[in-house]
């Protein structure tokens, strides 16, 4: 009798569970319908859809981007380490810079920075107030490139930057020149040497002979005092050229430890074999998130068309890098970089996570 009582228990609770699940289960909505939204914020214009999975949380996935807008940039051109005497020394060059480039060369180079930023997310929302669905919690993450800006220099500031170049290795070439390194350099009279930094004059512009070289004969090659040596220690007296652009803020080492730049000393930022310059702006490639987001109907007659919102943090990695073709990272490496490039790294530093407002308007398929 008492078997008899609990298989007839057991199937009275098996009949009320199904009818519960009965009742239940459409209300849970799993998985049982799509939402394609169009989203658009600080995060970029992108897509998602999103679905169910409980009465009370939905996955969303999808991809944004921020579109290329380019912001304008100004590096002033410096020559030699002190920029208190820059400008006079550019002066005095800018007629050698415009012989050997044959073009108007200025003392500044324009740049572009754009973003390049886009990810593909997954998020989980959360209703959390069982009578209320609208308002949710989202956690989940980005992903994508970690190079999330760009600055590259303008067509315009071409020869400018080729000049700095051309200048650079012919200052090289003079102050390793045995008229500076060689005591006896003049005294042995070598003709063929003397010819090439004759050459070097001219083409800094220094000598404009019509029938060069023929006209050696215009040039006294006394050992002690001699337009060759005169223009070559005026010329070492000028430094490199570059784009001056704060001092570093720690001491840079190279891959073995060794010192290569002291802390305090200015970084002169100079272009790349191509004669250009760039810097690129990265962060991780993986991006967590967290925030808080609600939705609503965008209509009162048509459930399907939902608008809404997400507010919250993507957290990159900490503070960005911005590192120039060269290697040096300009908010990790340099400070007290002067005018709007010092603006912009400032504020890019300040950003330790990356804040996201982003509005969505959804529709659901099915």
């Amino acid at each position: 009798m008492r078997n008899r009582l609990q298989i007839l228990a057991l199937a009275i609770a098996m009949t009320a569970l199904s009818a519960h699940a009965q009742t239940t289960t459409p209300d849970k909505n799993l998985l049982n319908h799509l939402d394609f939204g169009v989203t658009a914020g600080t995060s970029g214009i992108g897509f998602d859809l999103a679905m169910p999975v409980t009465d009370w949380a939905r996955v969303r996935t999808g991809f944004s981007y921020v579109p290329k807008v380019e912001v304008p940039m100004t590096f002033g051109i410096q020559v030699g380490d002190d920029p208190s005497t820059s400008s006079k020394k550019f002066n005095d060059l800018s007629t050698y810079l415009s012989h050997i480039t044959g073009n108007q060369v200025k003392d500044e180079v324009e740049m572009n920075g754009r973003p390049t930023f886009w990810n593909w997310n997954v998020m989980v929302d959360v209703f959390p107030l069982k009578n209320n669905r609208h308002w949710h919690v989202t956690a989940g993450f980005f992903l994508g490139p970690s190079r999330v800006a760009e600055a590259y220099n303008k067509t315009e500031s071409m020869a400018s930057l080729m000049a700095v170049d051309i200048f650079n290795n012919m200052y090289d070439r003079v102050i390793s020149s045995p008229v500076l390194n060689d005591e006896d350099y003049f005294y042995e009279n070598n003709v063929i040497q003397v010819l090439n930094d004759i050459q070097l004059l001219h083409d800094l512009g220094v000598i404009k002979a019509k029938n060069f070289p023929a006209q050696l004969k215009d040039f006294y090659l006394d050992p002690d005092k001699n337009v060759i040596k005169t223009a070559y220690q005026d010329i070492a007296k000028y430094g490199r050229m570059g784009m001056g652009l704060g001092v570093y803020k720690r001491d840079i080492t190279d891959e073995e430890g060794n010192i290569i730049h002291k802390k305090g000393e200015r970084y002169i930022m100079e272009p790349d074999d191509n004669s250009m310059v760039r810097a690129d702006m990265k962060v991780n490639a993986f991006k967590p998130y967290v925030g808080i987001g609600y939705d609503g109907r965008l209509t009162k007659h048509d459930d399907r068309l939902k608008i809404g919102f997400d507010a919250g943090v993507m957290f990159w990695g900490g503070t960005p890098s911005l590192t120039t073709h060269d290697g040096t990272d300009l908010i990790n490496d340099v400070e007290g970089i002067g005018g709007k490039v010092g603006d912009y790294v400032d504020t890019i530093e300040k950003f330790k996570v990356f804040p996201l407002l982003n509005l969505r308007i959804s529709y659901r398929l099915f």
